[in-house]
């Protein structure tokens, strides 16, 4: 729709129009159109318009709905724009254009000038200045595109630096980005290859930015990195670049282009070219499994996920081309420990790629992993929350309320119904809720309680709900939306005078999603489950199922769990390998929880010497035994030792500890 805007904004202003033709043109229904079109009408009837002369910055203010008044750059917008308008050789630059462009005085200009030429200068690229030429670029072409690809990802993040990016593009060319766009899409679309549309806009715009570069500038051959092979991707890229430049383009040209188009493309796993990522993505999901102590069920589906994500981001981190990731903080503050353990789980993909994998990247597959424990939590949840309904009247009264729940909450499985007095008959382990229609003096331990009324008005069942649902996430239950809530309630309601529907969607968002924050991590630290009393040193050679077996004595001794629990550890590694050793001399063992886990729990065996696990490429001196009770719980404590044994000198540390009291001095920095 924007594309077409563009087009009769620039071929047909001041001429008037038929609406059937417009419609026409847009191949959409005339309402829609109309919706698109007035704001750019100097004049309409119910027959005709006519659209008015527009400068780029009108279209711009209209297009993102943001006013040139209310734009103000930061230093880092600055100097991304700074670049970008050097970069695209539009005209020659001066000082003097930077100024009017960024609306910034003459010495904030040359501060701005000054920091772009101390970053170039890392990468031996230089901003150089003539009278003549003005502002130009000077160093290696592929690190100067990389340059420029990386500082728009960055700017495209704020509706500022968007507003910049657009308006210097529309005042080089008003439809270039729309024809550039239109383009990509339909290359894309003959090939069938999908792009997201922010990835589509980022490609559109680096495309526009850099087309008066494309053969003038010489790209040179880069060594080292990999050939795209894809005759696919080529294709498309070599398709684009023509109908973009309309010139010949070299084999350099489409190889650059072919890179940056596979940072965006997921992995195809028919691509014979990107099989040696096979084993990366199998030893990354085997590595978190031992990590997260869990089995993950759905591994085909997991594979080809995580193998989706890991192509384009082998060729970003190769390349060095950044992929912004905004919910970053809000990922390694509310799920810190998911995102510590993922980062070690990407070691395999570390050493492939040679480098520290960015932390935006990490976020991006912590998302993936996260999203699969979640999954297997549901499924647990589905099975395990068992609700026990009590009324002081006896079972008769308590069955229909009973009844009442069971329509409120459909995937709960309630397990009895009885009378209050009995409580202390039921087995505690056959109920994880109780509901009852009055106070219980002494509430089992960590065991939900809810009072409810024997017949609750749909206030009260709508408060019970949601304090239900917040504490235990109930699968097959959602709130309804926004839009949907608005809609019920707005036959009864009359909205002031300047209130629009869209405010009233946001406050609406924003109280659902307060429910829904996060509340503070109450899951135990590392140092919380191992306690002094949780250690055990041990100074003679032992085999590996006697020191599992002893590893596990004190969670056996304080009935966290039983002794089934340990033959199941045991039964694990005979039928799965060494699947337990995690480095460095390290094993973590665990079984599942329904194998005899009563409570969470952790201990840990020191051994004097190192004892194989199965073989000679697994000697574990440190064995650590979870029992965990689901698979989220113990993550916090996982994070820790993660992180913990991340630096080399705490575990040596650690295996050199003489003391139960060294070993929980070195446990606690885990916590820090």
């Amino acid at each position: 729709m924007d594309e077409t805007i563009t087009y009769l904004l620039k071929n047909y202003s001041d001429k008037e129009l038929s609406w059937p033709e417009v419609s026409t043109f847009f191949e959409k229904p005339m309402n829609e159109v109309k919706s698109h079109l007035l704001p750019f009408c100097s004049s309409y009837d119910e027959f005709h318009l006519k659209l008015k002369k527009i400068k780029p910055v009108e279209w711009v203010e209209t297009f993102l709905g943001l006013s040139r008044y209310e734009v103000v750059y930061t230093e880092k917008e600055r100097n991304e724009l700074l670049y970008l308008m050097v970069y695209s050789e539009k005209e020659a630059l001066s000082v003097f254009h930077f100024q009017e462009f960024l609306k910034v005085s003459k010495g904030t200009v040359l501060s701005d000038i000054k920091k772009v030429r101390e970053a170039l200068s890392i990468e031996i690229c230089q901003l150089l200045y003539s009278r003549k030429e003005g502002f130009a670029l000077s160093g290696s072409e592929f690190y100067l595109r990389r340059e420029a690809k990386n500082r728009l990802a960055s700017l495209l993040q704020t509706i500022n630096g968007r507003f910049g990016v657009l308006l210097w593009l529309t005042s080089m060319d008003f439809i270039l980005v729309s024809h550039v766009k239109q383009v990509i899409i339909e290359a894309c679309l003959e090939k069938k290859i999908q792009l997201a549309p922010s990835r589509m806009e980022e490609l559109a715009f680096f495309y526009s930015l850099t087309k008066k570069r494309i053969g003038h500038s010489i790209l040179e051959e880069q060594d080292g990195f990999p050939v795209i092979h894809s005759n696919e991707i080529a294709s498309i890229s070599e398709s684009i670049l023509l109908s973009i430049t309309e010139i010949p383009v070299t084999e350099s040209e489409i190889q650059f282009f072919s890179r940056c188009l596979m940072t965006f493309v997921q992995g195809n796993l028919h691509d014979q070219s990107h099989e040696f990522l096979f084993s990366c993505v199998a030893e990354i999901i085997h590595h978190m499994e031992t990590l997260v102590a869990v089995r993950f069920e759905s591994f085909k589906e997991l594979f080809d996920n995580l193998y989706f994500h890991l192509v384009p981001a082998y060729y970003r981190m190769i390349y060095g081309f950044y992929l912004p990731n905004p919910m970053i903080k809000q990922i390694k503050r509310q799920y810190g420990a998911i995102y510590e353990l993922t980062t070690k789980a990407l070691q395999p993909f570390e050493k492939i790629i040679g480098r520290k994998i960015p932390e935006e990247e990490i976020g991006f597959f912590s998302i993936l992993f996260g999203g699969e424990i979640r999954k297997i939590n549901l499924l647990g949840q589905q099975k395990k929350i068992r609700a026990i309904v009590l009324c002081p009247s006896g079972i008769s009264s308590s069955l229909i309320l009973k009844s009442e729940l069971r329509h409120l909450f459909p995937t709960l499985f309630f397990t009895q119904t009885d009378s209050i007095d009995r409580l202390h008959e039921i087995d505690e382990a056959t109920y994880d809720i109780i509901f009852s229609t009055v106070k219980i003096n002494q509430i089992p331990l960590k065991k939900s309680f809810y009072l409810v009324k024997p017949i609750m008005s749909d206030l009260e069942k709508n408060k019970l709900l949601n304090r239900v649902q917040n504490e235990w996430l109930i699968p097959g239950f959602s709130l309804p939306s926004a839009k949907e809530i608005l809609d019920a309630i707005k036959p009864y309601i009359r909205l002031r005078e300047g209130i629009e529907e869209e405010k009233i969607y946001h406050i609406i968002n924003r109280k659902i999603n307060k429910s829904f924050e996060r509340k503070e991590d109450c899951r135990p630290m590392l140092s919380e489950l191992i306690t002094p009393e949780m250690i055990q040193l041990a100074p003679k050679q032992v085999s590996w199922k006697k020191a599992i077996t002893l590893a596990a004595k004190p969670l056996l001794d304080t009935e966290k769990i039983t002794t089934s629990y340990i033959e199941a550890m045991i039964d694990r590694v005979n039928q799965y390998g060494a699947f337990i050793y995690i480095g460095d001399r390290i094993a973590l063992s665990h079984a599942r929880p329904e194998d005899g886990v009563n409570e969470l729990g952790m201990s840990l065996l020191k051994l004097e010497g190192s004892v194989n696990l199965l073989d000679e490429k697994h000697p574990v001196q440190l064995f650590i035994c979870l029992a965990a009770i689901d698979n989220d719980a113990h993550l916090r404590a996982l994070a820790n030792l993660t992180k913990l044994l991340s630096k080399k000198e705490n575990l040596q540390a650690l295996l050199h500890a003489q003391s139960k009291e060294e070993i929980i001095k070195i446990i606690k920095k885990g916590d820090e």
